[in-house]
């Protein structure tokens, strides 16, 4: 490689670098089409072929294979989940708790609760809150392996028929698919409570079934939630995404594999 094809190759890394910290998702989307750029510039210049430019692309994507496969496909995961009470993380671990609460009842949510439940290796703290005009359930979600860890809020409204409708700004495609009476609205550029407010109304407006909402139970907010977990568990199973792998666990399947995959794939072009 040449001294003036690295220094071109190094600009639109730094370019790449430049975009991605900005808190603007046109300029992040630029970001990563730049360390498309330079990964396929690296494997012509390297070569001097655009076969080797298009596999340094095709790098970018076999390498969540490689994690699927060499790690996911090991795991295990309880096949059912008891949803109760659990105390807040600390400040430390949840600085935005406070914050997002305060915001959640401004919009008229009122608090009902802390609760959480543990998934293989992730814990899941969830706080619930309760719009009773809106028949509208509020949850302020923390996800934590480990180190890492993020957060998300989500907005969930049932009808009496029992069909359940979620928007939600979780970050991640899902890695199972819902039950038929799971519908999910993804808002993940919603930047406040009442821009995901608006978003969920809208989604309820354009099924149709903003007058067939059924009233909550405050106390049974936990339940629902494990009810649903449990049924996306069993539909996941029936189309065969996942599989029974001893007492009381599953594993994702070669089917479950490529799901995962391909959802992966969509966040990555997504974003």
């Amino acid at each position: 490689m040449e001294l003036q094809q690295f220094l071109y190759l190094a600009a639109i890394v730094v370019f790449a670098v430049a975009c991605r910290t900005f808190d603007n998702r046109f300029l992040q989307k630029l970001g990563w089409l730049a360390y498309l750029g330079a990964s396929y510039l690296g494997g012509y210049f390297l070569t001097d072929s655009h076969a080797a430019g298009a596999f340094g692309i095709a790098l970018w994507f076999m390498l969540p294979w490689l994690e699927i496969v060499g790690r996911v496909r090991q795991l295990r995961f309880p096949l059912t989940s008891e949803v109760k009470h659990r105390f807040p993380p600390s400040r430390e671990i949840f600085p935005d708790l406070d914050e997002l609460s305060k915001e959640t009842e401004a919009a008229g949510f009122v608090e009902a609760g802390d609760t959480g439940w543990k998934w293989s290796e992730t814990d899941h703290f969830m706080r619930l809150f309760y719009h009773s005009e809106m028949r509208t359930q509020a949850s302020i979600a923390l996800a934590q392996q480990g180190l890492y860890s993020f957060s998300y809020v989500s907005l969930t409204s049932r009808t009496q028929e029992g069909v359940t409708f979620t928007t939600t700004n979780y970050p991640f495609a899902p890695t199972m698919q819902f039950s038929p009476q799971h519908r999910m609205n993804r808002h993940v550029y919603a930047e406040s409570m009442d821009q995901l407010v608006e978003a969920h109304q809208a989604f309820l407006a354009k099924n149709e079934v903003t007058d067939q909402l059924a009233e909550l139970d405050t106390e049974e907010l936990s339940n629902y939630i494990e009810r649903d977990m449990s049924a996306q568990i069993d539909h996941n199973i029936t189309i065969g995404v996942i599989e029974p792998a001893g007492e009381g666990v599953f594993r994702y399947s070669w089917r479950g594999c490529f799901y995962l995959w391909f959802q992966v794939v969509k966040d990555m072009i997504r974003v």
